[in-house]
């Protein structure tokens, strides 16, 4: 951050003295020396006295002559007292020697020729005036301009119309950071293009650029919400640029906290109006489909609900944790994928609806492509937002559920149950870290309300229990069988390569099953109730 000092520089009191003709004749590379001062040479030695430092010394070149002294050994003797500058009263500039030229430009000592009318006393009289004033003056101009962008404010332009106004009268960039150091807004000024800003934005990478700052907190009730820069060359740097963000940094501040209660006033509305599409608390389709449009989401086309949650088994992680960063995180892969789709992130949930194309009616076919291809999209997700601290993300352990496709606004309360069963059900019987597809769960949607009922432990008990009872007697491989042949729909061939037995072998098991159940597996009824007891087997293996 540049060091600005509330003293006016060299380059100001030269501008102070045009009106006298004043030349820089050397050392342009100090005017950015700052002048706390100004004295006269004394007609005697010491020629100058008291020097703090910071000092215009004024002097003739035949006062110079009277004592006996020469210019480059003063100007040695002066800059090592801390002097800002000399200017010196000749005939001409040319008089001054080429040799106290070339030592004041190696000391970076800025030296003034004056015409030899140049009344000395006056002009010390003057710069000392000058300088005594140069803060007032500074604290003028930067109210002023904080009041032209206070007016700006009051008037609506945002953030970003203040800080274009700033750019412009400042004639340097503005950079707008919030409270984690990212940038937001950037101003340029008139007629030049935005800077490539380094990440993170330090004063060490901009010097790199040679380039420099200052750099001024936005405070609401003392606590920092953002950072308000101005970025430029050091050497038109002036103590003025603190003052002025000084005081428009609370014009600042006043507009976050506008954002802020327009931020929060959105998200209620936001909330609302999501939870409203979901339940299908609205009067009229029409209405709600209006509502949407308003927040930018186009319910007519057909939608589908997808809900993930951290697993209950996740604790609640404080507010600087990275894991509060899953929400995020699912919001902008959700909106990578899908940039239409409506979502409502919480620290531990997401919600989302899914926009579809419309489609032709009778168009049943596309319609599960289409589901699966939202699938196959959704698991995708998984590997950019992987589930698990073992993963070295820091993320946790989470699911999903999605319901099926809603051809309208009024299927979407359906949905919506769907998913939030699908990821229930999904959870109990296939565990966390996967997305339940309410579709793809078939049959188990029935089974799972029905567990632990005495009508379907009998069921289950009088289809599979003598198989099971024969497994826990054996070998137990009946069951196994069981599960292959109806896995490959009955084919014999394929049944037997899947399990790595030869067909004689994959006939016996299949013959003792018949032998054991009393009926053959050719019968429909049979195998339908065997195909239920089977799911009602995996159901129960996931609750114990």
């Amino acid at each position: 951050m540049s060091s600005l000092s509330s003293s006016a520089s060299v380059r100001n009191i030269l501008s102070l003295l045009t009106s006298l003709d004043a030349q820089l004749v050397a050392g342009a590379g100090g005017l950015e020396r700052r002048v706390t001062w100004a004295c006269r040479m004394r007609a005697r030695l010491p020629a100058f006295e008291s020097i703090q430092g910071g000092e215009l010394a004024l002097l003739t070149l035949s006062q110079l002559r009277r004592l006996d002294e020469t210019l480059p050994h003063l100007l040695k003797t002066l800059h090592a007292a801390g002097v800002a500058a000399v200017a010196v009263a000749a005939q001409s500039g040319e008089a001054l020697s080429n040799e106290a030229k070339q030592l004041a430009d190696q000391l970076l000592l800025p030296l003034i020729w004056l015409p030899p009318s140049a009344s000395l006393e006056e002009i010390e009289r003057e710069v000392i005036t000058f300088v005594v004033s140069f803060r007032s003056e500074i604290e003028r101009k930067a109210t002023e301009i904080a009041h032209q962008l206070m007016q700006l404010s009051i008037q609506g332009v945002g953030i970003q119309g203040v800080c274009e106004q700033l750019a412009t009268r400042r004639g340097k960039w503005v950079v707008v950071q919030d409270a984690g150091q990212q940038v937001r807004f950037q101003a340029s000024p008139d007629q030049s293009p935005p800077l490539l800003l380094p990440s993170p934005l330090t004063d060490e990478a901009l010097r790199l650029q040679g380039l420099t700052r200052v750099v001024e907190p936005i405070l609401i009730r003392h606590e920092v919400v953002g950072y308000l820069s101005l970025i430029g060359n050091e050497s038109d740097f002036d103590y003025l640029e603190r003052i002025v963000l000084g005081q428009v940094a609370p014009i600042l501040a006043l507009e976050v906290a506008r954002e802020r209660e327009r931020s929060e006033v959105e998200s209620r509305y936001q909330v609302e109006a999501f939870t409203d599409v979901l339940q299908g608390h609205y009067q009229q389709p029409e209405e709600m489909l209006a509502r949407a449009r308003i927040l930018g989401y186009d319910l007519a086309s057909p939608q589908a609900v997808v809900v993930f949650e951290v697993s209950p088994a996740e604790p609640d992680y404080p507010g600087s944790s990275a894991s509060l960063q899953w929400s995020r995180s699912m919001r902008d892969e959700l909106l990578r994928i899908w940039p239409s789709c409506w979502i409502m992130d919480e620290a531990r949930r997401v919600m989302a609806l899914l926009p579809m194309a419309a489609l032709e009616s009778g168009a049943r076919e596309d319609m599960r492509e289409r589901e699966a291809d939202i699938i196959m999209r959704l698991e995708r997700l998984y590997t950019r937002v992987p589930s698990g601290k073992n993963n070295g993300t820091g993320l946790p352990v989470y699911s999903g559920g999605i319901g099926r496709v809603a051809q309208n606004l009024q299927g979407i309360p359906q949905s919506f149950r769907e998913a939030q069963q699908a990821l229930q059900i999904g959870r109990r019987l296939f565990g966390e870290g996967r997305l339940h597809s309410f579709t793809q769960l078939g049959v188990y949607r029935l089974l799972f309300y029905l567990d632990g009922q005495s009508e379907l432990t009998d069921f289950y008990q009088e289809t599979l229990g003598p198989l099971l009872s024969h497994d826990v007697r054996n070998d137990g491989t009946l069951i196994e069988t069981l599960e292959g042949f109806f896995r490959y729909n009955g084919n014999l061939s394929e049944t037997a390569r899947a399990m790595h037995l030869h067909r004689n072998s994959l006939l016996y098991r299949l013959g003792r099953l018949e032998e054991i159940l009393g009926h053959s597996l050719e019968d429909p009824e049979l195998r339908l109730s065997l195909q239920i007891a089977l799911k009602i087997h995996h159901l129960q293996k996931r609750r114990s």
